[in-house]
């Protein structure tokens, strides 16, 4: 899978038997599935042994391919010592807390009808009763459903407000962007957002939270390394990387605990993808700053005239491929003020503005472009595409190149991590680490996990880490 993933990014599925239908051409009614056979007999066996052979075949194709496409560095070094890691993920899990959890449903339920309750009452809605003439069953439902777009949309209208935002089916939306750009205006809105917020805490982590925990009280989540095209690991059944971060309505990280005797340890990258860009465009003052250990959120209010929290736009919009439109939405700014000041960063920052057009050309000519480590993006049927359709080609293959090697560094920090048989990896969200440590180790722990992050892939900025302790992970910085 590993090796597929590294030679085609973009395939459908990396699985065994779609690989031996799709690369190696066995045909669909030759390959048997385990629910097609009885273990123990001697169709089992010939079953086993055709995996076998598909794996070795699929080994000696793609093993081709990546010596002759430059991966194995990205393979051997990279990739293969992280496979440890990933044991040890699913092996360690992480501790849960059900007790807190469920008194922490209790509180957002609570909190949950009492904004509905609210809301109701704003816009002259009531619950309505209802009996279930058989069982006798009642229910008790509001008038107006507060997560339909549908029904809330005419509500934020009646207040005097106009929604200019669209779904991709050309549909009025109250999503992100409207909820951004209406918060703080009217209290009903800014109630509005909050119980949005709620809903997804209790839907989305709080109700399920029970089903995924083991016997032994532990979370194991599903941690997969083929499925993203950029490399970056990704979890599901839960999706521990979504979790909010500490906020005025449930901490729900601090649901996650340690051993006893045992405390978590959190690591994460200081300005990692700022200086990975930095690193990949080569710009000098960008690199000045950054071996500086300049603040560059702050450098860039300062720079350009904005708050440290605007600033924070540039960061993270910049690699992403932010365009004018975006940033002017992001501060409420006209499209022409938005392509000023970009015109202005890229005049200050050229370096960056090179890369992203070096980026564009390798697209444009080669259909790929390669990161930092060696992993490539592919754009297959490029030059077919419309000229939208290109310009999102471009906006990926720039941040592919960021956020794939910061992914990388990821991946060999971990690997490194794990050599110290004191520390329990539990937990990697995209540049943080979360490992149990025994209490009495915590000294070294701290030192090793350091180490290990910042003797990761050598790059001509230094690297920084953040760490802290405690025995619950929302305690943790």
């Amino acid at each position: 899978m590993t090796m597929a993933h590294l030679c085609n990014e973009n395939l459908q599925s990396k699985a065994l038997k779609y690989l031996a239908e799709h690369i190696l051409h066995i045909p669909p009614d030759k390959i048997k599935k385990y629910d097609d056979v009885t273990p123990g007999t001697p169709e089992f066996c010939e079953y086993g042994m055709d995996d076998a052979v598909y794996t070795w075949q699929l080994y000696q194709k793609f093993d081709q391919t990546i010596y002759e496409q430059n991966l194995s560095h990205l393979m051997w070094d990279i990739e293969m010592p992280f496979q440890r890691a990933l044991v040890e993920l699913a092996i360690n899990g992480i501790g849960a807390d059900k007790e807190a959890a469920r008194v922490m449903r209790y509180e957002t339920q609570h909190l949950y009808y009492t904004i509905e309750n609210e809301l109701l009452e704003m816009c002259g809605g009531e619950y309505i009763v209802s009996i279930t003439p058989r069982s006798r069953v009642v229910s008790c439902k509001p008038s107006i459903n507060f997560n339909s777009p549908e029904q809330v949309i005419p509500l934020v209208e009646a207040l005097g407000f106009e929604i200019f935002e669209r779904t991709k089916k050309k549909k009025k939306s109250f999503a992100k962007a409207a909820k951004k750009r209406l918060e703080g205006q009217h209290p009903f809105i800014d109630l509005l957002i909050k119980f949005g917020k709620v809903e997804k805490l209790l839907n989305g982590f709080l109700n399920p939270f029970e089903e995924f925990i083991d016997e032994d009280g532990r979370i194991r989540c599903s941690f997969n390394n083929t499925v993203a095209v950029t490399g970056r690991l990704s979890c599901s059944s839960p999706n521990i990387e979504q979790l909010p971060r500490q906020n005025n309505i449930a901490n729900i990280r601090n649901l996650f605990i340690c051993r006893r005797d045992s405390v978590f340890i959190v690591a994460d990258y200081s300005g990692q993808e700022l200086r990975i860009l930095g690193e990949q465009t080569q710009d000098p003052a960008l690199i000045k700053e950054l071996r500086a250990g300049l603040d560059l959120h702050q450098v860039f209010a300062d720079t350009f005239g904005l708050s440290r929290t605007d600033a924070k736009c540039i960061s993270f919009g910049i690699p992403y491929g932010k365009q004018a439109y975006g940033f002017a939405k992001d501060w409420g700014w006209s499209l022409e003020r938005a392509q000023d000041f970009l015109d202005e960063f890229f005049a200050k920052y050229s370096g960056v503005k090179t890369a992203i057009e070096q980026a564009r050309k390798s697209v444009s000519l080669r259909g790929y472009v390669t990161n930092l480590s060696g992993r490539r993006r592919r754009f297959p049927d490029f030059k077919k595409k419309t000229k939208w359709q290109k310009e999102r080609c471009y906006r990926q293959a720039f941040n592919f190149l960021i956020q794939s090697f910061a992914s990388d560094c990821m991946k060999v920090a971990a690997a490194k991590i794990i050599q110290d048989k004191n520390l329990k990896l539990c937990n990697i969200i995209h540049d943080e680490v979360v490992v149990e440590c025994p209490k009495m180790y915590l000294k070294q722990g701290i030192k090793h996990i350091t180490e290990s992050m910042i003797n990761t892939i050598p790059i001509s900025i230094p690297w920084e880490v953040d760490v802290s302790s405690g025995n619950r992970y929302g305690e943790c910085k």
